[in-house]
């Protein structure tokens, strides 16, 4: 299994709109091909940041080449303030 994860900072006070918007994506759009599950996180330590945990099933799987995905992205800059690192994992246990 694949995992893709991402760390970022909401603009203040968009904590609840970056939620929402991502509940609101889970709830309208199919679960993309591949995509086993995801969660998000919130820091306890650093205000505003946030991490996005996704698991695939392999990943040529992974959906960011989708038009999909370029169109989530574009509503999401709106909320995102800074975006920190990404990271590459395979699930071993």
């Amino acid at each position: 299994m694949y995992t893709h994860i991402v760390s970022f900072k909401v603009k203040e006070g968009e904590g609840i709109t970056f939620v929402e918007l991502q509940k609101f994506e889970e709830l309208t759009e199919a679960k993309p091909a591949g995509l086993d599950h995801f969660h998000i996180f919130k820091d306890r330590n650093e205000e505003n940041r946030y991490f996005l945990i996704e698991y695939w099933n392999s990943k040529k799987d992974k959906m960011e080449a989708s038009k999909e995905h370029h169109l989530f992205n574009e509503h999401r800059k709106l909320v995102i303030d800074q975006k920190y690192k990404t990271f590459e994992c395979d699930v071993i246990i």
